[in-house]
Order: structure tokens, then C-alpha cells, then sequence
């Protein structure tokens, strides 16, 4: 298994673009700041965007401190060139931590 840590700007930001193909085990989102802070995330295939269409948490508010983990029972599987991306609405003040396995 592999990790990635980032930080989530206010415009998309890469979390993961699959190299291989991979399953996403869960993402963490720590909120390192003092007030609560908003995400979105995407899942979308090589040549797709970010936006409604490839939402799949939508405006989720973590409390100041707090960390929000997800961890489905079905994985995310990426092929090659596969993005999760994400936003929060202040730079740098939420951490993602995802949490892959090529295959």
C-alpha cells in the first residue's frame, strides 16, 4: 500500500492521478485549522473534469480540528490517468491523506 499527503488548495488540487492501475482503501481530511472548514471532492476518468458530474463529497464541513475519514466497503478503482481531486473553500488548511494500492 502507498500513501499520498497533500494539501487541499481552493481550486482543484490533485490527490491522486493513477500511474498504475489502483484502489483507493480511504482518505483522511484533517482539518489543521482553528474554524471549520468546507471540501469537495472528484472522481473522474483520464480526459474528464472536475464538477457535478463527478462529485463524490459534495460541500462536507469538517469541524475545526477534526479529521474526516472515508472509507467505503467498495473501493474507488482507477485505471491509468484516473483523477481524485479536491478543493476546500481556505488553501491549506485541510489535509488529505489517501490512502492506495496499485494492482
Amino acid at each position: 500500500m502507498a500513501i499520498s499527503n497533500i494539501q487541499l488548495g481552493v481550486t482543484e488540487t490533485s490527490l491522486l492521478t493513477a500511474t498504475l492501475e489502483s484502489a483507493i482503501i480511504s482518505i483522511l481530511f484533517c482539518n489543521t485549522s482553528t474554524t471549520d472548514k468546507t471540501v469537495t471532492i472528484y472522481a473522474y476518468p483520464s480526459g474528464g473534469s472536475a464538477g457535478d458530474g463527478s462529485t463524490i463529497l459534495k460541500d462536507l464541513t469538517i469541524p475545526a480540528g477534526d479529521t474526516f475519514i472515508w472509507s467505503g466497503q467498495e473501493k474507488i478503482i482507477l485505471d491509468v490517468g484516473d483523477v481524485v481531486s479536491g478543493l476546500a473553500d481556505v488553501a491549506t488548511s485541510v489535509t488529505a491523506t489517501i490512502n492506495y494500492k496499485t494492482i
